[in-house]
């Protein structure tokens, strides 16, 4: 027997839920370092009464395909080419990214956009010199010495890790640290979202009007159960 799919409050409330995500990747097509979430959708399935019924359970995950290096220019621009993320320190402890718009901070220290410290295998990185460069492996010379290295670290399984924000992530389990060894630091770049604004507008179109015809299945069956119920009244 074939499986029929049935429109249903509970998949209504599936398609909003993915039209949030769709709406809020396209909404940072354009964050450097930006991470999409995609929808997961696992069906159970079981048999009652010889009829099959599917049962869902809805979560999400986040896509850490690489996006596009973006020229800029800027020195303090960082990309990375292949796996890991950089390290900065927040109030809330070590967070984790993939965007490396930097600055110097009041104390001449390497920063975050937001002001967080980018840290270095041995803590903060300080830099005082008129040329700094940044080679492939992270190594930070000012003024041609030596100033620090970046601490690129790597996971096994990144999907364990948390979004805080737009472009940092956390970790909620113990997850080990690794030295990310493939990666390379791309210094006057920026690492691009991996949001594919057009295959985003398809499926945003595809998710409204699934979401509307629901809606339209749910108003119906609210007319009927309210004409079912005046109907037996009236007996």
């Amino acid at each position: 027997m074939k499986s029929t799919v049935i429109l249903s409050p509970a998949m209504a409330s599936r398609q909003e839920k993915r039209l949030q995500l769709i709406s809020q990747n396209l909404s940072n097509a354009q964050t450097a370092g930006y991470k999409k979430d995609v929808p997961i959708f696992s069906a159970l399935l079981s048999q009652r009464m010889n009829f099959p019924q599917t049962e869902w359970q809805d979560t999400s995950a986040i896509s850490f395909q690489q996006g596009g290096a973006q020229k800029t220019g800027n020195i303090l621009d960082l990309a990375i080419d292949g796996e890991g993320f950089f390290k900065v320190m927040t109030p809330k402890g070590v967070r984790y990214t993939r965007a490396g718009h930097f600055r110097l901070d009041k104390e001449q220290r390497l920063a975050s956009a937001d002001g967080y410290p980018v840290l270095g295998r041995g803590g903060e990185i300080r830099l005082r010199g008129k040329e700094i460069t940044i080679g492939k492996e992270g190594v930070i010379k000012a003024d041609g010495q030596e100033a620090g290295r970046l601490s690129l670290v790597a996971f096994s399984n990144p999907s364990r890790l948390k979004k805080e924000g737009y472009n940092l992530f956390r970790t909620e389990t113990p997850l080990e640290e690794r030295e990310a060894l493939t990666a390379s630091v791309l210094q006057g770049y920026l690492e691009q979202s991996n949001v594919d604004p057009i295959e985003e507008m398809v499926k945003l179109i595809d998710a409204t009007r699934t979401f509307e015809s629901c809606m339209k299945a749910v108003q119906s069956w609210d007319a009927m159960d309210e004409k079912m119920v005046n109907d037996l009244g009236r007996v």
